[in-house]
């Protein structure tokens, strides 16, 4: 074998096994997650759509109702706009959406609702599905960048992601073989406005756990 041909030969090993060794540090490494794990879940709960901000009017933190709708508020027809009409009613009023209304799931899923009926229909299957921890107090600043590896292409690949809705789709589409990392530090912000700088998937658990157990 000529010198040259010996010269190509290593540099292709050489290349493939650090190739190998980036991909095996990210899978081997404390910061990989994967679809079942607590990161995932923890990642769909924050990203999900806010969906709990309107439970007087449809007693669900599953999904919302679209803007803009009508109700009926101790008979007196009302139109919501925004969160901020929402505040101006009471529990103990008595409320009757005007239909056709829109809805959105937590997952992002868009369903109609043309009557009554339908809307209870909305209710029970958005129930059934609802499988994330409600924390609407974290928010995540975007872009965030991941590292993916998935051993049935055996590719390594870095993704970004611009808003919730993407983020929750990447996680919900994980197959059983990705793995995937955050490229730390990240910054998430909580409902009193503090910004926190996370380094790890530890410190961005331990963050979501203390703020379930207050948000409200």
């Amino acid at each position: 074998m000529g010198f040259m041909k010996k010269l190509f030969y290593i540099a292709i090993t050489l290349m493939l096994a650090g190739c190998y060794e980036e991909d095996n540090e990210l899978i081997q490494s404390r910061d990989s997650s994967h679809r079942t794990s607590e990161m995932s879940r923890m990642l769909k709960s924050i990203s999900a759509h806010e969906s709990g901000f309107d439970d007087i009017i449809d007693n669900s933190s599953c999904f919302s109702v679209d803007f803009p709708y009508q109700v009926y508020i101790n008979s007196d027809l009302r139109t919501i706009s925004d969160k901020n009409d929402l505040s101006e009613i009471n529990p103990q009023d008595n409320i009757e959406l005007v239909y056709p209304v829109n809805t959105t799931f937590f997952n992002y899923d868009f369903h109609q609702a043309i009557n009554q009926t339908d809307f209870n229909l909305i209710k029970n299957t958005c129930s059934e599905d609802f499988d994330i921890i409600s924390n609407e107090c974290l928010e995540i600043e975007f872009p965030i960048t991941f590292k993916e590896f998935n051993d049935l292409t055996e590719s390594f690949e870095t993704l970004s992601f611009d808003n919730n809705r993407d983020l929750f789709f990447y996680i919900e589409n994980l197959h059983d073989n990705d793995v995937y990392e955050l490229d730390y530090p990240i910054l998430v912000t909580d409902d009193d406005s503090n910004t926190h700088s996370i380094s790890s998937n530890e410190e961005f658990l331990e963050l979501f756990s203390f703020w379930v157990s207050i948000c409200e």
